[in-house]
């Protein structure tokens, strides 16, 4: 596995095989997979010497998660994966940037239940 810059890529999923590591609800315990074609951030991992990536729905970024990528990479476009991206989903990540956050309407519905519950405490 070559070392990306950075440690992060952006891709669609070629298969529905890696679950989603990202928030609780989603990457918990039912390991939501990520389904074929979905938007996906990869984090370079070293797990026991060999390099590999913990995907996330791209709507399962954390602002903490998108904070460290803009720390690195000031511009969207400097992100590995950015430039293979469909203009709508490279609308969606400087979107996020600009805001500092993903939009609402991108948090998949597994990351979603329990969010209420949180809210009421």
């Amino acid at each position: 596995v070559a070392q990306m810059p950075g440690g992060y890529r952006l891709e669609y999923a070629p298969s529905a095989r890696a679950a989603c590591k990202g928030k609780l609800n989603c990457g918990g315990y039912l390991s939501t997979k990520i389904l074929k074609g979905e938007l996906r951030l990869g984090s370079v991992v070293d797990f026991r010497g060999n390099t590999s990536f913990a995907w996330r729905h791209w709507g399962c970024t954390t602002n903490k998660v998108l904070e460290n990528i803009k720390e690195q990479f000031p511009d969207p476009s400097e992100i590995d994966g950015y430039d293979e991206l469909q203009d709508a989903d490279k609308d969606r990540i400087t979107t996020a940037y600009e805001a500092g956050h993903v939009a609402e309407e991108d948090i998949p519905e597994s990351a979603q239940k329990g969010a209420e519950d949180e809210e009421d405490e």
